[in-house]
């Protein structure tokens, strides 16, 4: 899978994907988040917004807009980094929504209540558009990252533990390259008819898409190792041996993936080393 992004504006308007969803795409695109965060909203006649994106004073009126009369009952995060969160607080006094999160972080949003795993959020109206949200913890990317499980249509709002057209970004230390595969390993054992994604288009695939994540991931890991057999090297030269050609811009997000990797095969007992700067060898029979 490519970690380039080909990079096209988001629209304000609402785009209908299913009876109980639509999506709004926030103005942010960039080489990370591709043609820009989505924004959805759940259900009709009382409604639950997902990721409402940055603090974008035009997305967050459009949110408004599109919900129309329809009550905003909650505002949910999948995680508060700075392209998914920051807009909630606005949206928030504007709707009178409570915003639900695992946790607030760095101050950017604090959460009128923290949800975790197996929260369920039943919302809609009797006349139609009643849905289930079932709270997800799947840290890996962030470690305050929750998915969102819509138990009618058999459908995940995966936030940043799955894209469309791109891999994640594993940034240590709130990243954790163990926590992020076992996430991805859980989502098997779920009913997934499709999966909406923090940024590009829906998946209509998800199974095959999940096993090109790990399979991806575990390719990564052993060109890490393979990296290492000739000798001990600092993440600086590994990362052009692993990603040859990568655009410079790209190549921090890269060494924090290496290093991502690079602890969780420490924590195995696989390598040695302390941090960026580190030599990095491998351990034992490993080396032979």
């Amino acid at each position: 899978m490519s970690n380039l992004w080909s990079v096209t504006p988001g629209s304000p308007a609402p785009i209908v994907l299913s009876p109980l969803v639509r999506r709004m795409r926030a103005p942010n695109p960039s080489a990370m988040t591709g043609s820009g965060t989505n924004t959805y909203l759940v259900g009709t006649g009382e409604v639950a917004v997902i990721d409402p994106g940055p603090e974008d004073p035009a997305h967050i009126a459009a949110i408004v807009e599109a919900a129309g009369r329809e009550q905003v009952r909650w505002v949910l995060l999948t995680h508060t980094h700075s392209d998914h969160a920051p807009a909630a607080p606005r949206l928030a006094r504007e709707t009178g929504a409570q915003i639900l999160a695992y946790s607030g972080r760095q101050g950017m949003v604090t959460p009128h209540r923290t949800i975790g795993e197996g929260e369920l959020l039943k919302g809609g109206q009797p006349s139609g558009g009643r849905f289930t949200l079932e709270a997800l913890h799947t840290p890996g990317h962030a470690s305050n990252h929750l998915s969102f499980f819509l138990k009618e249509e058999h459908a995940l709002f995966s936030g940043d533990l799955i894209m469309s057209g791109s891999t994640i970004v594993i940034a240590p230390p709130d990243g954790d390259m163990a926590a992020y595969l076992r996430s991805l390993a859980r989502l098997k054992q779920l009913p997934l008819a499709r999966i909406y994604p923090g940024h590009g288009d829906v998946i209509d695939t998800p199974e095959a898409v999940i096993d090109e994540y790990i399979r991806h991931r575990l390719g990564r890991e052993r060109q890490v190792l393979a990296a290492l057999r000739d000798g001990p090297r600092r993440i600086a030269d590994m990362v052009p041996r692993i990603y040859p050609g990568l655009p410079g811009a790209l190549v921090p997000m890269a060494a924090m993936s290496v290093y991502a990797h690079l602890l969780k095969l420490k924590a195995e007992g696989k390598v040695t080393g302390t941090d960026h700067e580190s030599d990095w060898r491998l351990v034992g029979e490993l080396t032979q």
